[in-house]
């Protein structure tokens, strides 16, 4: 038996802004976090993870237990089966490298917590082979480009208990390829909706709720208690985290957790971070008239880079919000808890704790936005804890800067 422990190196800030409130093993990409893909992977006894300091308290981070070897994981690294027989494979003191970058290594108990409570990256004194195997993410667009195949990954993972949506329970729904269709527990689907699995499969956890006439073309995962408006169109390789309620129109979008878009607007090719909300009528563009490819800003080091991507939208970390009628332009960054009102285009690059209007950008005061951040999460029965709060601040400092 083993214990799996997630590590980020030097080259997880990449993932900024989706990863200024979570490590990156936490990001959603498919159904599942990547926490949860390697713990239903490998079944450890136990899991545990490196965090920041400012991250103390806000997640389960315990000491790896000293008489149980550790595999340790990078937390950016998404498992497939290959390479999950790979690591099993490996002995105490061997790991695996993908490209240049360690992925997977396992060590005895003692040298584990060392190791973690030290907060150094493991890696030195390893025996390292070589894996082609799994998908190494190197920046924030990939968690929108690899989405599709991993909702169809994801679907294959040992202990999922989805099953194939019984058509004659719904009797004013529209299916196509319905044993491509999986379906958790209690979910309802309103008359008129189409559902359409011809082009990938499509997964509705538990409690989820499709109003009526709403339109999903596969691969599509609605997460639990999540909610699709009336006459939304859903397009391919999407997902709608846990408690995400949307409208409109998306277009290969992946929302983490608890964030709404709940009216019409177009969203294409974008990552959605946790509690944010997008107004009324907010449009991003995904494809510049030029149909060259996209450039972003590194959250980082304010620099730009080129993705590579003829469509990528919006990056948006967690508790940021549009007004209505708010336009994005393509490659759009936005970090933690910015607040964008503004009837012109705003800026590309928003830092953290802004507060965009049509003629200014102002820092978004600690105060204001930590109030409105408690709001929101009480709504869900969520609790902002004093270590959350603690990391707003760090964040805010930071940002301030």
């Amino acid at each position: 038996m083993f214990q799996l422990c997630f590590f980020d190196d030097t080259r997880a800030t990449r993932l900024m802004p989706l990863t200024l409130t979570k490590p990156s093993n936490m990001l959603r990409i498919g159904i599942f976090t990547i926490t949860e893909k390697w713990g239903k992977r490998l079944s450890p006894e136990r899991i545990t993870r490196q965090v920041p300091a400012y991250m103390e308290g806000v997640y389960d981070a315990p000491e790896p237990d000293l008489e149980t070897d550790c595999i340790w994981i990078n937390g950016r690294f998404l498992p497939d089966a290959d390479v999950t027989e790979e690591i099993l494979r490996l002995n105490t003191d061997e790991g695996l490298m993908h490209g240049t970058t360690p992925v997977a290594l396992r060590l005895d108990g003692n040298r584990s917590r060392t190791i973690f409570n030290a907060g150094n990256i493991p890696g030195s004194d390893v025996t390292f082979s070589e894996t082609i195997h799994g998908t190494l993410l190197e920046a924030p667009w990939q968690v929108f480009t690899e989405n599709g195949a991993q909702i169809a990954e994801d679907l294959q993972l040992p202990g999922t208990a989805f099953e194939a949506i019984k058509a004659s329970s719904f009797p004013n729904v529209y299916f196509v390829n319905p044993e491509h269709i999986l379906a958790g527990k209690n979910v309802q689907i309103g008359p008129g909706a189409v559902l359409d699995a011809g082009t990938g499969p499509i997964h509705i956890d538990d409690n989820a709720t499709i109003m009526a006439g709403a339109l999903i073309q596969g691969p599509v995962s609605i997460g639990r208690n999540a909610v699709l408006k009336m006459g939304a169109k859903i397009y391919g390789d999407t997902t709608i985290g846990p408690w995400c309620k949307v409208g409109g129109e998306l277009h290969n979008v992946v929302f983490q957790s608890y964030s709404n878009k709940a009216h019409d607007g177009f969203l294409g090719n974008s990552a959605i971070g946790e509690w944010c909300n997008l107004g009324a009528d907010t449009n991003n563009s995904n494809l510049k008239n030029n149909y060259s490819s996209v450039r972003l800003t590194d959250m980082e080091t304010g620099k730009e880079y080129d993705t590579g991507q003829q469509f990528c939208g919006t990056i948006m970390g967690d508790h940021s919000k549009t007004a209505i009628n708010t336009m994005l332009n393509t490659g759009t960054v936005c970090g933690v808890s910015s607040s964008i009102v503004s009837g012109t285009f705003p800026p590309k690059f928003i830092r953290s704790f802004r507060w965009i209007s049509p003629d200014s950008e102002d820092l978004y005061r600690f105060d204001k936005a930590i109030e409105t951040a408690q709001k929101v999460m009480a709504r869900r029965g969520v609790e902002l804890t004093p270590a959350y709060r603690n990391m707003m601040r760090h964040l805010f400092e930071k940002a301030d800067r």
